[in-house]
């Protein structure tokens, strides 16, 4: 294939834009991510050598070589890692299809102050042009004999030629390093080795695989019997290895600094914030595994995105097998990143078996226990930390209680609500423990927003007798809240459902003798805000619930709510059509006027109220052009 010249994506321009001109504060990050990567294909190629051994590499040990030049101003970074296909160095450089990309660049200027994102966001190899003018990558993929050859000077185009790279198969990058300005007081000379040792000693120190430099260091000179010779020297050059290779999670927790638990962190979770928690132990007896888990800071940019990666890295007696492996952590824990290291499985393992495996089931049941038992550990001992990760990850921790009924109870302990009580947030017990004597059970309320919900007609009457209500506004809520018949005997009800009682048998009769005597007084207008509305509701009546609104929507007991049907049609799944019951509220003073109206007019106004109901609970209406003719012609003739 002849050498051809290409442009870079759109997208791909303006990233090298930011490394270029915004992050010279910052340029050394740009070897942690180079490091990574080549961290990664090494640990690619011992995985795929399990089911390739007709791959025949050089007998060399796997590792990352550092080779700096002062003389040529030149850092190569070489690893005898899978390497990469022509197709997968037009992919992975030349453009960037997932969806990461278009996130990054809206947090451009964000980045400017936080390199962290870099990493993040999965585009760490172009901060090599931060401090390289030219770059040039020869690559090779194991088990293949082609070799492609990758060049840039980062000005928007880039050329890419087939040429064999004679070390076989890995990747070679060699950065042509700019010249900076003297009195640029950030500027590092990268072809420096003590520069280098430095940087990899802070941020890469526990990478499996040995980071090699070759070194000079002049040794006396010795004579036929091996006696140095007086004032002779020589110079001679010897391999270097610059990490300690320690795996970390096989430490004691107490031989790690918190600086090297922050350093792991971010190089198995590719986030330059510090982790808000970590969960390492050693599990002994049946089952033999080491965990190191950590919780992040901050909600992943691309963590809610449908294709987003998740699940710890699998490694078997330091070997590593997989990353993201899902089998190891329920989905409702898939934030926690970290590594799993068994001792019991075999190095052949597959994600087929995984699924299969008793054994990784074990090692599930096991780390699923230990993460609750310390949220909860959490939760009683350092509240205020832990309301910091619910409102982080606590929408997602809420998935269990509708999947994980081994788990249920626990998950229900852990969980938080805002509430009617006060801005903070409650769990269920503690709800329960204010409970008023006379009340029955535990009062929810679903909705999209905690403004929307605390202005809800449906609280009124609860209100006005002082019972506490849950305030669930979490899309996740419409299925947990369902899932959660009852906690300490005390039954969760819905306030927007109908057979909500709220009296005492006394309060009941005058209560029902109330209601008699409204339906008598409003039986003619009851009817005819029925025939006005019957396509849409299945009951007009008198509402007990409401105290200052004029009517509002109820659903059926076993019905789905207004914001379920919503958030599944905004899915694309419709649900069958369920007509509601609308409740009036007789002592509101429109109710009064209505009965000396006309029935044309009767009609006209029930609609209107109909529509202002749906609005109240925050659904949209049919028909928002003939609503405002309404309103506008009530208006006119008020």
């Amino acid at each position: 294939m002849a050498k051809e010249t290409r442009a870079f994506q759109a997208e791909v321009k303006q990233i090298l834009d930011l490394m270029v001109h915004s992050l010279y504060s910052h340029r050394e990050i740009f070897l942690r991510e180079l490091i990574s990567n080549a961290s990664d294909a090494l640990d690619k190629l011992r995985f795929e050598e399990l089911s390739h051994p007709e791959w025949k590499g050089s007998d060399e040990e796997k590792h990352i070589r550092l080779v700096p030049d002062k003389e040529k101003r030149t850092l190569t970074i070489i690893d005898n890692g899978i390497g990469m296909t022509h197709d997968e160095v037009l992919q992975n450089i030349g453009t960037i299809a997932h969806s990461g990309t278009k996130e990054f660049l809206k947090k451009a200027k964000e980045a400017k102050d936080k390199p962290e994102l870099i990493g993040q966001f999965g585009v760490g190899f172009y901060s090599s042009f931060m401090v390289a003018d030219r770059v040039t990558v020869h690559t090779s993929k194991a088990g293949t004999e082609e070799g492609t050859l990758w060049e840039s000077t980062g000005d928007g185009s880039f050329t890419v030629d087939s040429v064999k790279r004679p070390e076989g198969h890995g990747t070679t990058i060699i950065l042509h390093l700019k010249k900076f300005e003297d009195d640029d007081s950030s500027v590092e000379d990268f072809a420096d080795e003590w520069v280098l040792r430095r940087i990899v000693k802070k941020y890469s120190d526990f990478i499996a695989w040995p980071i090699k430099m070759k070194v000079t260091r002049e040794e006396d000179e010795v004579d036929a019997e091996g006696k140095p010779i007086e004032g002779k020297t020589k110079k001679v050059e010897e391999d270097e290895v610059l990490n300690s290779r320690k795996a970390i999670w096989l430490r004691s927790p107490s031989e790690v600094t918190d600086d090297e638990y922050k350093e792991f962190y971010k190089h198995v979770s590719h986030d330059w914030s510090d982790p808000f928690e970590r969960i390492h132990y050693r599990a002994e007896g049946s089952q033999e595994f080491t965990a190191l888990m950590f919780i992040p800071s901050t909600v992943p940019f691309d963590y809610n995105y449908r294709d987003t990666k998740w699940g710890l890295s699998l490694y078997v007696n330091r070997v590593f097998i997989m990353d993201h492996c899902e089998d190891l952590v329920p989905a409702y824990l898939r934030f926690l990143r970290g590594v799993i290291d068994s001792s019991d499985l075999s190095l052949n393992v597959s994600r087929e078996i995984l699924q299969k495996d008793r054994q990784v089931q074990a090692i599930k049941k096991a780390v699923v226990g230990k993460v609750l038992k310390h949220l909860q550990s959490m939760m009683d001992n350092e509240r205020e930390r832990y309301e910091t990760f619910w409102k982080n990850f606590g929408a997602t921790l809420k998935e269990g209680i509708t999947n994980d009924f081994s788990n249920k109870e626990k998950l229900e302990e852990l969980s938080l609500f805002h509430s009617t009580h006060s801005d903070k947030l409650t769990s269920l017990a503690e709800y329960v423990g204010r409970m008023k004597k006379e009340q029955k059970e535990i009062y929810f309320i679903t909705g999209d927003s905690l403004k929307t919900l605390q202005n809800s007609p449906y609280l009124e009457r609860l209100k006005a007798k002082d019972y506490e209500v849950l305030y669930c506004i979490d899309p996740v809520d419409e299925w947990v809240m369902q899932s959660i018949s009852k906690f300490k005997d005390k039954h969760l009800r819905s306030i927007t459902k109908e057979g909500l009682d709220l009296d005492s048998e006394e309060e009941k009769k005058k209560t029902e003798e109330e209601v008699k005597a409204k339906e008598q007084e409003f039986k003619s207008l009851l009817n005819t805000i029925q025939g006005a509305v019957a396509e849409k509701v299945k009951e007009v009546k008198i509402s007990t619930r409401l105290v200052d609104s004029p009517c509002c929507l109820v659903s059926g007991a076993y019905d789905p709510s207004a914001r379920m049907a919503r958030m599944m049609e905004s899915m694309g799944q419709s649900m069958p059509q369920q007509k509601r019951i609308m409740e009036i509220n007789p002592n509101h003073p429109v109710f009064g006027r209505m009965k000396d109206l006309p029935e044309n007019t009767q009609k006209e106004w029930a609609e209107i109220l109909y529509n202002q109901a749906l609005l109240t609970e925050g659904s949209p209406i049919e028909d928002p052009m003939r609503f405002s003719r309404q309103i506008a012609n009530l208006m006119t003739h008020m």
